[in-house]
Order: C-alpha cells, then structure tokens, then sequence
C-alpha cells in the first residue's frame, strides 16, 4: 500500500509540474518559467518532532526534478519542532532544483500509531523564501561570506505532531520560518512495515516496541510519561503552541544611550529570529514568545541578557490578553531599567496589561575596553538552572 501511494504522488507531483508551467505560460513569458523551474539551491533536509511527542522516523524523503534527498542520523524526532538536523556531509559546492513533494513514516510513541504521508509542499512559497527569507536573511549566492552563510536560508525541516499531523520548516541558522501549510499522515497496518520497526529493536510485536518507551527503561522520557499518564492527549497543547498573535516585540531601555548589538527571540511553535534590527516585527503573527536573548552597550560596557519566560505563565497571559480575538494588535514591551539589572515586562493589548513576573533572567557585565569574554553575573533572579520553559509534571506541555 506504501509503495502504491508513493507512485500516486509522484505521478501528481509530476503531472502539477507540468500543469503549474503551462498555467504560468499563460501569464507570463515561458523563458521566465523555466528560470524559476531551473533554480537550483544548495539546501539540506531533516525531520523532527516535540519533545512531549517523541517517536523514530523510519522513511523521510523529499522529492523533485533533482532527484529524492532523504533524512539520515538520529532517528528519534522528540528533541523540539523544528530542531532537527541533517545528518549528511553534504558537498556546499553542488546545487539543486528545490523539492515539491515530501513522503514520509514515522512512528509516534504518544499515540502508539505509525503514520505515513504523501504529499505537494507549497513550492513557490518555499522558492520566494529561498531566494529571499526577509531579515535577518540575505539571498543565496556564489560568494556570500562564510561570516555570513548563518543567513542563509538552506534547510527544510519536516516535523512529526501527535494525531499524525505534519508541519514544515524553512530554515537558516538566523531564523526558522513555520509555513503555513501541513497534511495530515493516515495509519500504518501493514505487517511489513510493523514488522521492520519493532525487529530493530529485537522485538517480538509492535506493541512491545511500545511498551519500552512506557518502562523506565529510557530515562530521558521521564517527563514525557509522567505527563502522559496524568493527562493523556497531548495533540490539544501542542497546538496552543502553534497559535498565532498579531503584536510585535518592543524592547526598551531607560538609559537613551544604549546601543542593541542583537537579540535572539524563540517562540513556542518552533520559529526563531536572530538579528540586529528590526526585532519588533520579523513575523507578522508570531506566537508566544518562549525565549529571548538580547546583547547591548552603554557608555562602559557590554550586557548579555537571557530570558526564560514561565510556561504556564505564558500561557494564560495571551488567553486573557487576547480572549478569541487573536487578530487584535497588542504589544509585548521588555523595558530595561537605568541601571541593567531591573525589568519590566508586560503583555499590552487594548485595554488590558498583564504582567509577567515569573520571567528566569540572568544578566551578565563586561567591561568594553578590556572584556574577558566571560562577564560578570549582575542579576538574576531564581536559584539553580532555570526551568527551559517546562512546568512542573502535573502542568507539563513541554516545546
């Protein structure tokens, strides 16, 4: 049956090349066609998955004119959505037509299902973004500079979701992109394909292979199954995560002769900005913002801050702020006070401010005439590690 469907779609997948060209043809000259159906990239492929949906992927495969570029490495897909990496050496030097259609089987250890997918992947939206990702991202060329090949858009990453749902990233180590697009993966039953995943592993049967991942045989899925056994389900939160909101990101400092050197901002459903400007409107609906780590100079010296902001927290502040009008604009202002080691932070939308106190911070100092690359820790406030936005077991939704 899987090898049925792989042959449908790449049927489709060639028969809408040929209808997207012609369809093309109509509006514009065939010589600018082919040059978009003959741009070719340097890019990389991987998969993952979040951590409170770990699994194994068994197949990944991207699919175009160029041939078929598949995921290899870790096959576990749990270590945060769009996190992955390619687990080839691949050759910078060589360039390839972008692809147009991904298959993919993968097992989810939450639902205790394997899945399969064939599908179209939004090609012209992956291509604008290739040639162009918006800032901090600079377009691919011959002779970009290796201090600045991190801006590069050069990686598609296809992540695993509970209930079988697949999203897709477009990315460059600056930022990661969450297209608007997935497809949903239908059940696996076929025992050739059981049979090979749970044989990996020694097993007798599928449901052996998924009872070791509910023991305390592995323990770094603690967390996980504690979650799992008081709650179940998964799918709902995750898609929280995914949630959008119209607002930008201010931040702000009482001191008027601070300089930004940059900022780093991560967001629960995957995406991430690292720039030095325009930090405040880089995607046009972000999500909730999950971390955020900024660089600055005063007069003396040179300030890293990281922030950690609290998952619950978090949460509830863009349900109250927001209510089921997600459209509305709002603000999430980070205000510095004069002396570094002070901050207001709150969610302003309409006439609703909701502060959030429960924000890990650390702050670090460092002369600028005579820096140790190091820096002094001037602030923080909470004891030990921060918590890497996870509550505690019995609120757990993980990244």
């Amino acid at each position: 049956m899987v090898k049925i469907k792989k042959l449908f779609y790449l049927f489709l997948l060639s028969f809408s090349l040929a209808a997207s060209c012609t369809s093309k043809k109509n509006m514009q000259e065939p010589k600018e066609c082919n040059q978009m159906e003959n741009e070719k990239f340097y890019y990389e492929v991987s998969c993952s998955g979040p951590t409170l949906g770990p699994g194994d992927y068994v197949s990944v495969e991207f699919i175009g004119e160029s041939g078929t570029f598949k995921c290899f490495g870790n096959e576990s897909i749990g270590i945060g959505m769009g996190k992955g990496r390619d687990g080839v050496a691949r050759d910078r030097s060589r360039k390839y037509r972008l692809p147009k259609a991904i298959e993919a089987t993968w097992v989810s250890w939450t639902d205790r299902k394997v899945y399969t997918v064939a599908s179209l992947i939004p090609y012209d939206t992956i291509l604008s973004l290739f040639r162009n990702g918006g800032e901090p991202c600079i377009p691919a060329a011959d002779n970009v500079p290796m201090d600045k090949t991190s801006h590069v858009i050069e990686c598609l990453d296809l992540c695993f979701l509970p209930g079988g749902k697949v999203i897709l990233y477009v990315k460059a180590a600056a930022k990661t992109i969450l297209l608007d697009w997935s497809a949903m993966g239908e059940e696996v039953n076929d025992d050739e394909v059981l049979r090979h995943i749970y044989k990996k592993k020694g097993l007798r049967n599928i449901d052996e292979y998924f009872d070791i991942y509910y023991s305390d045989r592995y323990s770094d899925y603690a967390s996980w199954r504690s979650y799992m056994s008081k709650h179940g389900s998964v799918a709902p939160l995750l898609e929280r995560y995914l949630q959008r909101f119209n607002y930008t990101l201010n931040f702000e400092f009482d001191n008027k002769e601070t300089s930004v050197c940059s900022v780093e901002s991560e967001f629960t459903n995957g995406e991430l900005h690292w720039g030095t400007s325009k930090y405040n409107d880089v995607f046009k609906m972000p999500s909730r913002l999950k971390e955020f780590c900024a660089e600055w100079d005063t007069k003396d010296f040179h300030y890293t801050c990281f922030m950690y902001f609290n998952e619950k927290e978090i949460l509830k502040a863009y349900d109250d702020a927001y209510g089921e009008d997600r459209a509305q604009k709002g603000e999430l202002k980070i205000k510095v006070c004069k002396y570094n080691n002070l901050f207001d932070i709150s969610l302003n939308v309409g006439d609703k401010s909701i502060k959030l106190e429960k924000t890990a911070i650390r702050v670090f100092q460092d002369p600028i005439e005579d820096p140790d690359g190091k820096g002094t820790l001037i602030y923080k406030n909470y004891e030990g590690n921060h918590t890497n936005f996870f509550a505690d077991d019995d609120e757990y939704v993980g990244k």
